[in-house]
C-alpha cells in the first residue's frame, strides 16, 4: 500500500531518518507532487532526477553540479560533494529534501558509490541538524 503525499510530507519531518525510502509503486502523480509540497512545508529541493540515469559516480557528481548551481562545487570526488553539501545556506525553516526517484541504475552498476552517497548524506544531516536544527534528507523510490 502506498503512502499518501500528506503522509509523505509528515515521514520527512523525522529527524531521526536521514533517508526516506519510497515504494516504487508510488504514483507518478504522488512524486511529482513532491517538490512543492515539500516547499509548501518549508524545504528547498534538490532533484537527482535528469533525462539520463545516474550510473556512476561521475553521472552522480554531474547531477549534483546541475542541481546545485549557488555554490561552487568542490572537487570531482564525494568528499568534494559531502564539503558543497555542508555550505549549502540554512534559508529554509526545515531544511533541505533530495529527490531521487530512480537509483537503480547507480545501486546495479556501483553499489558502492550509492552506499557511500548515503553515508555521506546522513554524515551531512546529521551535522547540519546538530548545527543549524534543520533537516537535509533524500527521498527516494526503491
Amino acid at each position: 500500500m502506498s503512502l499518501s503525499l500528506g503522509q509523505i510530507v509528515l515521514r520527512v519531518g523525522d529527524p531521526g531518518t536521514p533517508v526516506v525510502w519510497l515504494d516504487p509503486s508510488v504514483p507518478d502523480s504522488v512524486w511529482a507532487s513532491l517538490p512543492p509540497a515539500l516547499q509548501r512545508a518549508g524545504y528547498s529541493i534538490l532533484s537527482l532526477d535528469g533525462p539520463e540515469p545516474v550510473s556512476d559516480v561521475e553521472s552522480l557528481l554531474a547531477r549534483f553540479v546541475s542541481a546545485i548551481p549557488q555554490i561552487a562545487f568542490e572537487g570531482t570526488d564525494l568528499a568534494g560533494l559531502r564539503q558543497s553539501l555542508l555550505r549549502l545556506p540554512n534559508d529554509s525553516p526545515m531544511g533541505w529534501a533530495i529527490l531521487f526517484r530512480n537509483p537503480g541504475a547507480l545501486r546495479q552498476n556501483d553499489e558502492a558509490t550509492f552506499e557511500e552517497l548515503l553515508e555521506i548524506l546522513e554524515f551531512v544531516h546529521d551535522t547540519r541538524y546538530e548545527i543549524h536544527q534543520r533537516l537535509f534528507k533524500l527521498l527516494v523510490r526503491d
